[in-house]
Parts: structure tokens; sequence; C-alpha cells
């Protein structure tokens, strides 16, 4: 009786050992494929990304190679200095004051602005070519934008006569009428560029960077101005979701 006990025992252990086994290596495939195919999700997703990736940093790099002749991009501020030097009659700030054509002044040489005026205009369109060509090249449907500022800087020449009189608010004026310029002389307008910002500001005797001075009294390398060119990226669409 002992005998056919066990052999019944054994007779009904081993299928369901057998059962178990074989539900386990099921759920264990199940497992491997969801996982597997999440992995293979993940994989086009980071695929993705690294395409939007290379994509905004060749932006970033044809804004970096804008052209030298009118500006030198500053790798530690990661600003673009306009070249072209700018020398304004004390406390003014529109680009008909500059010392050249000044009358009183010794240095008058009317031929010599109107020639700054012009690499003016020039460097304006430049800025327009580069933005505009962006554009062109963004086949995606990303979200850039870009943000144009115009930073004016000031001399170190101690200009304060009240609070509306200052190298603070003079620099900024002197961007103000730069936007002007371009705009009236050359057709140039930032506001009316679509996907395009524009930013007017003045940093007075204290933005970076600072030209270094001729003398301890000429500071007059500072009497220009900064050009940043800054892509803004919206939403990257990848697929059917969007990431901010």
């Amino acid at each position: 009786m002992i005998s056919r006990m066990d052999g019944r025992n054994n007779s009904t252990f081993w299928p369901s050992y057998v059962d178990i086994m074989t539900t386990l290596f099921a759920i264990m495939l199940v497992l491997f494929a969801v996982s597997y195919s999440r992995f293979k999700i993940k994989q086009r997703e980071l695929e993705q990304f690294k395409d939007k990736y290379e994509e905004i940093m060749s932006i970033y790099k044809a804004v970096d190679n804008i052209d030298p002749q009118y500006f030198e991009f500053n790798k530690e501020y990661l600003k673009h200095i306009f070249k072209i030097q700018v020398n304004y009659q004390k406390g003014k700030y529109s680009l008909n004051n500059l010392l050249q054509d000044d009358p009183s002044s010794t240095e008058y040489n009317l031929a010599e602005a109107n020639a700054v005026r012009q690499r003016i205009k020039e460097a304006g369109e430049e800025v327009k070519r580069t933005i505009l060509k962006l554009q062109r090249n963004d086949s995606s449907q990303n979200d850039i934008k870009y943000l144009v500022v115009i930073e004016g800087q000031a001399s170190a020449d101690g200009y304060h006569v009240d609070d509306y009189f200052n190298n603070d608010v003079l620099s900024y004026q002197r961007a103000l009428k730069l936007h002007e310029f371009w705009r009236d002389e050359a057709g140039i307008d930032f506001t009316r560029i679509g996907k395009c910002e524009l930013v007017i500001a003045g940093s007075g005797e204290g933005g970076i960077p600072r030209a270094t001075r001729i003398s301890e009294k000429d500071d007059s390398r500072n009497q220009r101005f900064l050009i940043h060119i800054v892509p803004v990226i919206g939403n990257i669409h990848l697929a059917s979701k969007s990431i901010y």
C-alpha cells in the first residue's frame, strides 16, 4: 500500500512541476519581448535626439561663423563683437554724430564717417542674411526662433549729467539708434523678420567684454556694439510627442 501511494504521489508531482516551469518560461518570454520592444522604442527616440542635437549644434556653428569681416566671436563670453570702430562725439548717440563728421573737430573727415556708416549697413545686411539662411536651412518643423540683441557700450569717460543723461542711458540710446539706422537707411528691420525677436540693450561702462584702453585717458574703443544672435529652441517634435 505504501509503495502504491508513493508511486501515485510521484506521478502527480512531476506533471505539476513541468506545468509550473512552462508557465514561468512563458512569463519570462513575454517579459523579454516587452523589454526588448521598449528598448527598441527608446533606441529610436535616442537616435532622433541625436539627429536633433546635431541639427541644433549646426545652427550654433553657423551663427558662430558669421562673416569675420564685421564680427569677432568671443568664445569666453559667447558674444559677437562689432569690429567696426565707432567714435561718437561726447554725449551723442546718433550715427550722424560721429567724430569724423564733426565740423568743430580737427579730425573732421566726412568721407571717413560715410565709409564707417556704409560698413555698418553692410554688417546689418550680414546679420540679416545669416538669420534668413538659418531659417531656410531649417527643413524640420522645429519651433526655432532667433533672438537678436543689440547691446551698446560706452567709454569710461565719466559722462553723467543726471539720471537721464549718463553713460548707461547713452549706451542704450546708441543701440536704439543703430537699430533705427539699419531700419531707415538700409531697410533692415529685425522686428519684421519671421521667427526673429529684437532686444535693444545698453550696458554703459560695465558691459563685458571690454576693449583694451588705448591709453589711461582714452577708452574710445568701448564706444561700440555687441551683437548677440541666440537661437531659441522651442518645441522639438519627436513623432507624436513634444519635448520642452
